[in-house]
């Protein structure tokens, strides 16, 4: 355990590998974005889209944060070893992110602007190159 903060809910954990929520956990690897919304004392924890680009966000209510929202950011900042946006299509391209694993691995995502037409064969190879050109630079 890393850091917990409380809230109207019971606990939260940062552990290591992962941040232990109400009714769930999601690993570092899984997490896009993190913050922390102190007015209205809610952590906010959106995870990397799935298969069909939707995103779930966690949005939990902490009373007392102490040290957990400045660990969150920390693992999650610390996972990522890459992230490149490569343009494909004029402006639009994709976001591709290496993330390190707990087992010392690289996840690897890949999120496609809007308007990137996947059925297009010429614009697939395109797409297939940018991710294969960012993921070579550490593998």
């Amino acid at each position: 355990m890393l850091a917990t903060g409380d809230g109207p809910d019971g606990d939260v954990v940062a552990t290591t590998s992962r941040l232990l929520l109400r009714g769930g956990s999601v690993a570092w690897t899984s997490v896009e974005t993190a913050s922390w919304d102190g007015e209205a004392e809610v952590l906010v924890v959106t995870e990397v889209p799935d298969a069909r680009g939707r995103r779930t966000r966690h949005r939990v209510a902490l009373s007392s944060p102490r040290r957990l929202v400045d660990v969150v950011r920390e693992q999650v900042t610390q996972s990522v070893v890459i992230s490149r946006h490569i343009t494909v299509d004029g402006r639009r391209g994709v976001r591709v992110t290496g993330r390190r694993t707990p087992s010392d691995e690289l996840a690897w995502t890949v999120q496609v602007d809007s308007g990137i037409d996947l059925a297009d064969p010429a614009t697939k190879a395109r797409v297939d190159a940018a991710v294969a050109l960012v993921r070579n630079e550490v593998e």
